[in-house]
């Protein structure tokens, strides 16, 4: 293989459908590989014998929903420095399991119905009274970091715990939201681009290789 006929391959198809391609399935295998994973859902991490990692795929109905312990909010920064009003994206909830305790992060379209469904939890606590509302969710389970890990250990010690049982929990871990079903279309287009981008550069190589069977200017007739 002649180095400089493959550096001459390249073009800018080729370049943008090998980025989009490799980009694409650096971002969407790992949760591909989740989504693959048997489920646990919310019910089965209330039972004994069930515990949550990270890694985890979980999939079903939120049972019980304690109060939010941190909010996120995105905005956009502008080219002069400035940036836009901040937009509410979802609050961080805390999730009773047989082992401890685990955060939810929600979308804001979710807030809603968990605020709700918080609300039902602290009168099953106080009265008995099963929540109503029901608020499906399917995603995977990550490590708690940085200052959502310190807020969380800080409502926890506000319920009640003092910091050694806290820190007997273990890791903290949060749910996030996953479309599986993009996932699967994000990975779908990374292939098809990346394979599409390595057939252009396979034809461009062979073309450099034999030539693009066009007379070159050194084979024209002189021109009187």
């Amino acid at each position: 293989m002649k180095i400089g006929n493959l550096i001459r391959s390249f073009n800018t198809a080729v370049v943008m459908l090998l980025l989009f391609g490799g980009m694409a399935l650096y971002m969407s295998i790992p949760d591909l590989i989740i989504s693959f994973k048997p489920a646990v859902s919310f019910e089965e991490l209330l039972e004994d014998g069930t515990q949550l990692k990270a890694g985890s795929h979980v999939a079903g109905n939120v049972v019980y929903v304690l109060d939010y312990f941190a909010s996120e909010s995105s905005y956009t920064k502008r080219s002069d420095g400035s940036r836009s009003g901040s937009r509410k994206s979802g609050n961080y909830y805390l999730i009773p399991s047989s082992t401890g305790y685990f955060a939810l992060k929600s979308r804001e379209a979710d807030v809603a119905a968990l605020n709700q469904l918080s609300e039902e939890t602290f009168t099953y606590l106080s009265s008995g009274t099963e929540p109503a509302t029901e608020f499906f969710m399917e995603g995977k389970a990550e490590p708690l970091e940085g200052n959502l890990a310190r807020y969380f250990e800080e409502y926890l010690e506000e319920l009640g715990y003092t910091a050694e049982e806290v820190a007997e929990l273990g890791e903290p871990l949060v749910v996030r939201f996953v479309s599986f079903t993009a996932v699967r279309v994000m990975t779908g287009l990374g292939a098809l681009s990346l394979v599409l981008g390595l057939f252009l550069l396979r034809r461009n190589y062979r073309r450099e290789e034999r030539g693009s069977g066009l007379p070159k200017a050194e084979d024209l007739p002189e021109m009187p």
